[in-house]
């Protein structure tokens, strides 16, 4: 039977969030705006996860020459060693088309590093999430994976605006940029005249060199999105971002000691 007054008393439904508040609060008032977004509507972990993907193969196709002038010298290189070892008739007049570069393949270039960076978004941003979700929970934290989702993917618009700068970058033509990020805080005196040649960087130095403004930013905002998603402490949601770093930390350990194994820390 209608009753009027059960549908006065009935809650109101919730407004669709006005997106452009959403975008520009991020960047002013990032507590209140993550709050916002991890009670908000599932969808809204969409906004950032296609900005990242728009981005990610922008700069796949921007970096494509870029690419090219790094693969040409890494195989001009091999080719003059392998030149050395050639015997000493042959050294000085090599066969024909012996010292031919040949093109770089855009397997290499282009496909490759856009699949793996699409990748690192698909699988990366719910590894994220879950190590976010599991240490949240055992802080006590009470929220629900989407929540969290959603608020540690919009706490990722600071490497979003690190990605659009390198893009603006490669575009107006300035090439590949290799940021020295937080390493040149180990950089050490300079050597004696006449002394060796400096040591290659350490993997600390090369860590440090991953780590800029931007990840610090990010950071900081992944504790407030946990936060914000899990009404945790300022406190404990530190510690739920400590956590995800040294996680982090280990992975890019990891993948230097994998590198550096198959040829090479480049």
């Amino acid at each position: 039977m209608f009753d009027p007054t059960a549908v006065q008393a009935a809650p109101a439904s919730p407004h669709s969030p006005n997106l452009l508040a959403l975008l520009a609060g991020i960047w002013f008032r990032p507590g209140r705006t993550l709050r916002a977004v991890a009670a908000g509507p599932a969808w809204l972990w969409t906004v950032p996860f296609f900005i990242a993907l728009a981005l990610t193969v922008g700069l796949a196709f921007a970096s494509v020459p870029a690419r090219d002038a790094l693969q040409r010298e890494k195989i001009q290189a091999q080719m003059e060693a392998s030149l050395q070892e050639l015997p000493p008739e042959l050294r000085d007049s090599p066969p024909e088309g012996y010292a031919d570069v040949p093109e770089p393949s855009p397997v290499l270039t282009l496909w490759l590093p856009m699949v793996s960076a699409v990748a690192g978004i698909l699988f990366g941003w719910l590894l994220r999430a879950a190590v976010l979700h599991v240490s949240s929970m055992a802080l006590g934290g009470r929220q629900s994976f989407g929540a969290v989702y959603r608020a540690s993917a919009w706490a990722s618009f600071p490497l979003l605006l690190r990605s659009a700068v390198q893009l603006i970058y490669l575009l107006v033509g300035g090439g590949m940029s290799a940021g020295a990020g937080l390493s040149g805080l180990l950089a050490v005196a300079p050597v004696a005249a006449g002394g060796a040649a400096p040591a290659a960087p350490s993997i600390l130095a090369i860590l440090l060199s991953r780590v800029d403004l931007y990840t610090i930013w990010y950071v900081i905002l992944l504790g407030v999105a946990v936060a914000a998603a899990g009404k945790l402490s300022r406190g404990k949601a530190a510690v739920v971002a400590a956590v995800y770093v040294a996680l982090s930390l280990l992975i890019a350990l990891a993948q230097l000691v994998t590198q550096g194994l198959t040829g090479g820390f480049a």
